[in-house]
């Protein structure tokens, strides 16, 4: 849990409920966020979300993320996640 305020999609408005509709149609076709979407209970925290003060600063952390682990890369998608994966785990990480 962050220690600081954090915006969730079905407090948001105005701007911040753009970026968070912007970050939904551009992820809708990865199987995790459906996955999530689908699940009981609140979605986990994301990196982007913890800025939701700031939508600005969320919308360009969420591209830069989309564009490490889904942009043009020698490393496939699969080897991507291995090791956000593995360096999740190492820092007790549960996302």
């Amino acid at each position: 849990m962050p220690w600081i305020k954090v915006i969730t999609p079905k407090e948001s408005e105005g701007e911040l409920k753009e970026v968070y509709a912007k970050l939904a149609a551009q992820r809708a076709g990865e199987a995790i966020n459906q996955d999530r979407e689908s699940a009981p209970g609140e979605p986990p925290i994301t990196p982007p979300m913890l800025h939701s003060l700031n939508p600005k600063v969320m919308w360009h952390t969420a591209e830069l993320m989309w564009e490490i682990m889904r942009g043009e890369s020698r490393l496939t998608t699969a080897q991507r996640e291995m090791i956000a994966t593995v360096t999740s785990a190492t820092l007790n990480c549960r996302f």
